[in-house]
């Protein structure tokens, strides 16, 4: 092939490539004086390499693309095209100092190519010379006006420079061309927020319900600006129009019942989420989610019950769900109705019994309605699923107590102890009911170690204090420290009886009588002429301090109601002092 016809057919190629990168043109003018310098050799080379080096980038040889335009470049500097490609590669590699000044010098060469322009405008932005990128694309935009993509760029530039007066102006002129769009008139709209022209706003947004008068999604931008800009009568009344539109739309209740929630309307709040839950399109995540999300915290009375009411509303709607029975369940719990919530929960475990959280409300609910039966009945399933979990063995144990059962539940708490280690609160249950147990089985020295152990986790724990301080009162030991344990929980809940009864009976150990009979007075003021303890212990008090007759009066009260001593009647048909 001879040397005219491999030119040709390179110059073929090479033009052919004109629409995916830069046209190369050779002007006929006069050029300077280095430019004729060029041999026809040496142009025929860089053209040659230029051609290869597209073709290599075309292929997604980068690398070899590059050095190519650099040899090409050293034999030419003032090709404009190079030297755009090779600061489009540049700026691929993230060298964007160096792509600018190319990108400048290929516009500075051939300032008619608009690419050669646009690929300058983005660079001298990402190099932070912002006024180059805004007086290009002023440039653009007046050789081609009817170009979007300039216009929208020239926007964005006097967006970008705080500029937002022409920059309303631009976008306005986009609007011209393209028509009224959702986009750009929250773009607008922003621009005039920006500006503090908050009517002009909003009329962008009423001009786009204007030309779309039966698309709810122009009412739902409407609705939106208007409720954060504290025009609520015009938000209310775009939500209604979407409601009128598309009543079947499940979110819009929910848009407006956030709506009424801001704007201090609970009761319509709530009205508008039971429209919403009962919709089934509105899937029953999204439905649980959102309520979580309305009633998160702390709730009061009205708040629970609402949840409840909403939770029922789903499990209708979807009464195949579970998902919407277990959260339905959830809510009766958090009502504290556990009787209703009990069923659903033995149902849910049972048709699934991998899901810990239902295991243990179900276990809870036995708890709270005092079913210790059930309780042990339940507690051993839910070990036999989740052998490591520790709160089924402190439930368990504490309803084997409750029942008496002491040796099994000094088993499951020994047990569930082990498994809670590193948790303090649960650790502080456990050994608080261990020390219980301990108690009853007379294995004292254990329970005043459980019992120390929990006062070394919480040195406030009443129930302890009351419970230790009272043993060793029992017991007729350390009484120091038991008046010690008991005067600290009467300070921390000066009007339980329980606590009041403690001190008094600890100081009636030390016989310190007249003392005991003051704080015992403060606990029968405080609930304790219901407590057959509290009356006999007060009968007690006295005969200690010669007032016998008033003493058996006291002891013929308690007589008559539950939790005396066994040495009770005899104190009563003798008269006499027994312990």
């Amino acid at each position: 092939m001879n040397t005219k016809i491999k030119t040709f057919i390179l110059l073929l190629f090479f033009m052919g490539t004109v629409p995916l990168f830069a046209q190369k043109k050779h002007h006929k003018h006069k050029k300077k004086k280095h430019q004729t310098e060029l041999t026809a050799q040496d142009r025929y080379k860089e053209a040659d390499l230029f051609a290869k080096a597209v073709m290599y980038k075309q292929t997604g040889r980068i690398h070899q693309a590059d050095s190519l335009l650099s040899l090409a470049l050293q034999i030419n500097p003032k090709d404009a095209a190079a030297n755009y490609e090779k600061a489009r590669l540049l700026l691929a590699y993230g060298n964007n100092a160096d792509a600018l000044a190319l990108a400048k010098k290929a516009v500075e060469i051939d300032s008619t190519n608009k690419w050669y322009q646009v690929l300058y405008a983005d660079l001298s932005k990402i190099n932070g010379d912002y006024k180059a990128y805004l007086d290009t694309y002023k440039k653009l935009c007046e050789k081609e006006p009817g170009n979007v993509s300039f216009e929208n760029e020239l926007a964005f530039a006097y967006y970008f420079t705080g500029d937002y007066q022409h920059a309303v102006q631009a976008y306005r002129k986009v609007e011209m061309l393209v028509g009224v769009t959702p986009q750009l008139t929250k773009q607008i709209a922003d621009l005039y927020l920006r500006l503090d022209k908050k009517d002009s706003a909003l009329m962008q947004y009423e001009q786009l319900v204007k030309f779309n008068p039966e698309n709810t999604r122009a009412y739902a931008m409407l609705a939106e600006f208007a409720s954060k800009n504290g025009l609520p009568k015009t938000a209310e009344w775009a939500y209604h129009q979407i409601i009128r539109l598309n009543p079947q739309d499940p979110y819009v209740h929910i848009s407006l019942a956030d709506f009424y929630r801001k704007n201090g309307k609970p009761a319509k709040a709530f009205e508008e989420l039971k429209e919403g839950f009962a919709n089934p399109k509105l899937d029953v995540k999204t439905k649980v989610n959102l309520l979580i999300t309305y009633y998160s915290g702390h709730l009061n009375d009205e708040k629970r019950a609402q949840a409840l009411e909403l939770a029922n509303v789903i499990k209708n709607t979807h009464p195949n769900d579970s998902l919407a029975e277990t959260f339905y369940a959830s809510m009766l719990y958090e009502n504290k109705k556990y009787k209703e919530a009990r069923p659903l929960f033995r149902k849910l475990v049972a048709s699934d019994s991998t899901n810990y959280a239902l295991w243990e409300q179900l276990l809870f609910c036995d708890l709270y309605m005092n079913d210790s039966l059930q309780l042990v009945a339940d507690a051993p399933l839910a070990i036999k699923h989740f052998p490591q979990k520790p709160i089924p063995y402190l439930l368990g144990g504490i309803a084997e107590f409750q029942l008496k059962h002491y040796k099994k539940a000094k088993a499951y708490l020994e047990k569930g102890k082990e498994l809670a280690a590193g948790n303090s609160n649960l650790l502080e249950n456990f050994y608080s009911t261990l020390g219980d147990t301990y108690h009853a089985l007379k294995e004292n020295k254990k329970a005043y170690a459980a019992y120390d152990q929990v006062l070394h986790l919480n040195s406030e724990n009443t129930i302890v204090l009351n419970n230790y301080a009272y043993y060793l009162a029992l017991d007729g030991i350390q009484l120091d420290k038991a008046a010690a344990m008991a005067k600290k929980a009467v300070d921390l809940d000066p009007y339980n009886q329980n606590n009041l009864d403690t001190y008094a009976w600890v100081l009636y150990k030390q016989k310190k009588y007249n003392q005991a009979l003051k704080w015992e007075q403060k606990a029968l003021n405080n609930g304790g002429k219901n407590s057959g303890v509290v009356v006999e212990h007060y009968g007690d008090i006295l005969y200690r301090l010669g007032r016998h007759k008033e003493a058996l009066v006291q002891w013929k009260k308690a007589l008559k109601m539950k939790d005396h001593s066994k040495l009770l009647k005899k104190k009563v048909k003798t008269g006499k002092l027994y312990e």
